[in-house]
């Protein structure tokens, strides 16, 4: 085949980001994380960590809906205490459904802010199945 330096360079890119995909695949896979894929008509499979590929929507993923995590992330952003936040990986060896880096404004009560994010944290949780949430409080 004859590439152009161009088609060259894209041609590592894409390797570059497959490798990255693969290996994160495997990573949610050996933490107990089934992989989504979506057809080009919107159906769903996941991969389970044992193998198995299903179009059944896995527990971990019926914690909440689409919507209610957006609703979560509004409600987090208006705490008063709070400049803003990031999603983050939680550390090695920490399970949580959602893990954030947040940044206090200047003065204010760390655990009063706590508490606040805590109170939403179970405003989304299901009575059977709590939604786990990893915090870090960014310096």
């Amino acid at each position: 085949m004859n590439f152009k330096y161009k088609d060259k360079l894209g041609f590592q890119i894409l390797m570059i980001g497959k490798q990255a995909v693969k290996k994160a695949q495997k990573e949610s896979l050996e933490k107990g994380v089934p992989n989504v894929y979506c057809t080009k008509d919107g159906v769903l499979y996941f991969q389970l960590p044992d193998g198995t590929i299903t179009t059944e929507i896995p527990e971990i993923y019926k914690k909440m809906e689409e919507s209610q995590y957006v609703e979560f992330f509004e409600e987090i952003n208006n705490v008063p205490e709070i400049e803003g936040f990031k999603l983050i990986e939680p550390p090695d060896g920490v399970e949580a459904d959602i893990s954030l880096k947040i940044k206090l404004k200047p003065d204010v009560n760390r655990w009063k802010a706590q508490e606040k994010i805590q109170n939403i944290r179970w405003k989304y949780s299901k009575l059977d199945n709590p939604l786990t949430l990893y915090i870090e409080f960014e310096q």
